[in-house]
């Protein structure tokens, strides 16, 4: 349709116009230009909330200053996102501090102060009626910054790498999603499998139950067992293997509020009624020497929303 001059003319006009596209739409500068809002989900879980993963999936984004980063609760457990003041050391956590319990600081990050989402999860949990769902914030300082869950101190920690406006970019949000992802089943499997070898170590253990099952960034929010027979005149000794997410054993009615972080009822004679360990530390099993017969409910005060019950039956 057209002769040999005019379409070597079309053909130059589309490989410049080409020439000036496809620079800027294969680079990342220009992209990077715009402040850009990056994804970061706080644990995971399965779907039967027994086994909870405890990290920041992923736990390392790279971010440019101005972009900002948020973070959404994707388990029931609680969890926190921190930045300690620069010179502050990590503490335990303290569930009467309001400092670490509720939001703290500004939307925006320079590096400097105190900076706390304060509790968050997917449900209403323990005394956390209104947990927040998502947190964010916007970098404007370069550098390295690592945060913290308090709830679960060292053993759940990211970092976000912020460098100079307008740096290319070195993944993707797919990328980040898909990483979160492999953490986060990572994180799962390894708490399914720990969860099945203490079934098994616990099944030729006498009268004893093992408060849930920590590990290297995941937590079974389950009484190892679950259901016991024992006689009257036995002790029942509940224990937790190590230190992780505060676990409580209680039956009958829970004190409220924060008191149920104490021991309350006499466990040495148990008939019945109210009794509460308070929250059970290693190396200081609670013992529970039942005196009647019949069968005694008790839960997690802290994670029975999550499934974290147990009875024992008790026989002549």
């Amino acid at each position: 349709m057209f002769g040999k001059p005019v379409r070597r003319r079309l053909v130059m006009a589309v490989v410049s116009i080409c020439a000036v596209i496809v620079p800027v739409a294969a680079g990342s500068s220009a992209s990077a230009a715009a402040p850009v809002t990056w994804h970061v989900r706080v644990g995971a879980e399965t779907p039967d909330m027994a086994v909870t993963a405890m990290a920041f999936l992923p736990k390392n984004v790279w971010v440019n200053a101005g972009d900002t980063v948020q973070w959404t609760s994707d388990s029931a457990e609680p969890h926190t996102v921190t930045f300690l003041a620069p010179g502050t050391a990590l503490t335990d956590f303290n569930p009467f501090d309001p400092s670490q319990t509720n939001p703290q600081g500004s939307s925006v990050y320079d590096g400097t102060g105190y900076h706390n989402s304060g509790i968050m999860a997917t449900q209403p949990i323990f005394v956390f009626t209104n947990p927040a769902t998502t947190y964010h914030l916007t970098f404007t300082k370069t550098g390295d910054f690592t945060y913290y869950c308090l709830v679960h101190g060292q053993m759940m920690t990211g970092t976000v790498h912020v460098r100079t406006a307008g740096t290319a970019y070195p993944y993707t949000q797919q990328d980040y999603n898909r990483v979160g992802r492999q953490q986060a089943q990572a994180k799962l499997f390894d708490g399914r499998t720990a969860w099945r070898e203490a079934r098994q170590a616990q099944s030729t253990t006498g009268s004893s139950v093992q408060v849930a099952v920590e590990g290297d960034g995941f937590g079974v929010m389950r009484f190892v067992r679950d259901h016991l027979v024992v006689h009257v005149g036995e002790t029942v000794s509940f224990f937790v293997a190590g230190p992780g997410a505060p676990h409580t054993v209680t039956f009958g009615q829970e004190p409220p509020g924060l008191a149920i972080l104490a021991p309350s009822g006499d466990p040495t004679h148990y008939a019945g009624g109210d009794l509460n360990s308070g929250v059970l530390t290693p190396g200081a099993p609670f013992k529970v020497t039942f005196t009647t017969t019949g069968r005694f409910h008790y839960i997690c005060a802290i994670h029975d929303g999550m499934g974290m019950v147990g009875d024992v039956v008790v026989v002549p």
